[in-house]
């Protein structure tokens, strides 16, 4: 066992482009707010409303989307004055998430460079929010590219919601057979009586008109309102609407669940890191993998934050770890393991190939019948020991000596990754890399793919093409001109191959 070549790595990425474990591996949801307007009614800076920024973006933001914001125009939005929780008129100082994301600069630049509306491709989303706010009256209402925008999203079948004010659009947005797209649908906005508490609150008239004024004359209309103000959201297939500020976070739940019924429509991948890993491995390219797909990442047992002690966890473990993520998936999915993962791959796929659609092996070990990790590498090595690898007392956990860590794993990766991988190795579980798979024409039958390494320290490009050779069912290989981390240091080029196997 102390001939393994150091080719298990992997590695422990900090994540730096989410402070939130698991941020974004979900996909992307686009919300869409008012640039900034003056009311012809009472003369004031008018744009979106904090709560109905803020809200969703916390719920999305919590269920693990990423979140982008475009408005007609582009660059800065502007917020009302009293939903501004800090405003001197103190009609939202109770607003506390809305305050916390003022306080936020990283969240407030959001704000000031918003995506212009006409260079968003909608296909990046798998669903779309629209705010509201004193604003979308003047610039939603009439914006024709907005409700072309709307009604085409909302013809995908995915999740496409408005709330308050920026359900004004619905008033015109039709679809193409002349109809209005809310007709005979279930839906809500602003209520006339929270108009008339407005209009009281400030001692004159707010709007130019009223939506539910409007709305109860259009053709089968199904306008439905709550008391005023209450939380108050409505789904019917796939439009959402939400009635004012309040019901923000209700509208975004009623998307989250209706992104968790609309994952069938789009492929999934699992994703397996290698020894001496986590799943934060995949942090480079899972969320943008996620765009177009629903993403998995499995931590292995003994491994990252897992608190399991290592000794005696071994590739039994891993594939159960491994089968339960995939049986919780519905319909077949791509099973992607990189380095030491192709072994537990290789058996997952062995035990249910009806699950598995695609295997894609990233310089990964690809086994035959009773072949372990420990016996392909003694015998590319020629049995030569190697130095690197260190053991605990009674050799059921190894590490790699600190110092060869960055040279042996990635070469190729900035310096920052590299102090990465040293701070954050564990040691491996021992009996992992000497337990044998065993496989039949059941593993044989299942289509294989391969990410190959050029410039692998840790797996050989050689030992790689041996593996492909032996094997002889893969369908095609894929070179990188990379070290053994391809997703870090050409992470675009990775999904790129990735999303390229159909």
């Amino acid at each position: 066992m102390r001939r393994i070549i150091a080719s298990l790595f992997a590695m422990f990425i900090i994540f730096t482009a989410n402070a939130q474990h698991n941020a974004g591996d979900n996909g992307k949801v686009l919300m869409i707010a008012s640039n900034k307007a003056v009311s012809s009614q009472t003369g004031w800076d008018i744009g979106v409303w904090y709560a109905e920024l803020t809200h969703p973006y916390w719920v999305f933001t919590e269920a693990g989307y990423s979140v982008d914001i475009a408005s007609p125009e582009g660059g800065a939005l502007y917020f009302d004055g009293f939903s501004d929780p800090e405003d001197a008129s103190g009609y939202a100082a109770f607003d506390y998430i809305s305050l916390g994301f003022k306080k936020d600069p990283a969240k407030m630049a959001l704000t000031q460079n918003t995506l212009k509306l006409s260079d968003v491709n909608p296909d990046d989303y798998k669903a779309i929010f629209v705010c509201g706010g004193q604003g979308p009256m003047y610039t939603f209402i009439d914006n024709a590219d907005l409700h072309k925008f709307f009604t085409d999203f909302y013809l995908t079948g995915k999740p496409t919601a408005a709330i308050c004010h920026g359900t004004c659009i619905l008033l015109k947005t039709r679809t193409p057979d002349g109809k209005f797209l809310a007709q005979g649908k279930r839906w809500t906005g602003f209520a006339s009586s929270e108009e008339n508490y407005a209009d009281a609150y400030v001692g004159k008239k707010i709007q130019p008109f009223r939506i539910e004024d409007e709305a109860r004359k259009m053709p089968d209309s199904r306008f439905e309102v709550a008391p005023m103000f209450e939380s108050h959201a409505i789904r019917d297939g796939n439009l959402i609407t939400g009635q004012q500020q309040n019901s923000g976070g209700e509208a975004a739940q009623l998307v989250v669940e209706a992104l968790k019924a609309d994952r069938e429509r789009y492929p999934t991948y699992v994703l397996v890191h290698g020894a001496w890993a986590d799943e934060s491995a995949w942090g480079f390219v899972r969320d943008q993998l996620a765009v177009h797909a629903n993403v998995v990442v499995v931590n292995l047992p003994a491994h990252g934050a897992d608190n399991t002690y290592g000794a005696g966890i071994g590739l039994e473990d891993y594939v159960k770890t491994v089968s339960e993520a995939v049986n919780r998936q519905s319909g077949k999915v791509t099973l992607v393991g990189h380095s030491m993962a192709g072994v537990i791959i290789s058996q997952v796929a062995e035990n249910m190939p009806e699950k598995i659609g695609k295997l894609i092996y990233v310089a990964a070990y690809l086994p035959r019948n009773g072949e372990d990790v420990s016996g392909i590498t003694n015998r590319f090595l020629n049995n030569k020991p190697i130095e690197v690898f260190e053991f605990n007392p009674d050799y059921s956990l190894v590490s790699i000596k600190k110092e060869a860590i960055p040279e042996v794993v990635c070469a190729d990766c900035p310096a920052y990754m590299k102090e990465a991988l040293v701070k954050y190795h564990r040691a491996e579980p021992v009996k992992g890399l000497n337990d044998k798979v065993k496989l039949t024409a059941r593993f044989a039958g299942v289509p294989k793919y391969y990410i190959s390494t050029k410039n692998d320290h840790a797996v050989p490009y050689a030992l790689q093409q041996q593996m492909i050779r032996a094997d002889g069912t893969v369908k095609k290989v894929f070179e990188m001109e990379t070290s053994h981390l391809p997703f870090v240091v050409q992470p675009e080029k990775f999904l790129g191959i990735l999303s390229s196997i159909r």
